[in-house]
């Protein structure tokens, strides 16, 4: 029984141990280098929606896009979704990112009724 209760303790504490959200992964892309990389990622969920919708062909348009963003941000996917998912676990942080990849969004939609 004794030893019952310190392993639900032990438990316990490492599960408090990590309240403030999920650990750091080894690779973390860092703040700026992740807002540039999703404001690259919904441009390309933008592009891919109004050219084929929600079909297959978008799927395959859409992972192709992402590839060569990974690779033009020299990362890997899964880099990006192991550091997606900390930033994701950091809600105030995700937050503040998002309101950032917005303004990023709003600045490229500006210049880009210039051209037109």
């Amino acid at each position: 029984m004794k030893q019952g209760l310190i392993g639900i303790l032990l438990l316990t504490l490492v599960g408090c141990a990590h309240k403030g959200g999920p650990v750091a992964p080894d690779n973390l892309i860092t703040r700026d280098s992740m807002i540039s990389i999703m404001v690259d990622i919904h441009i390309a969920d933008a592009i891919g929606d109004q050219r084929y919708g929600t079909d297959k062909p978008n799927r395959d348009f859409i992972n192709a896009v992402y590839r060569r963003i990974y690779q033009n941000h020299h990362i890997t996917a899964d880099q990006y979704k192991a550091s997606f998912r900390y930033y994701e676990g950091h809600p105030d942080d995700m937050n503040k990112m998002y309101e950032q990849v917005i303004t990023e969004l709003s600045k490229k939609e500006a210049e880009m009724k210039k051209v037109k």
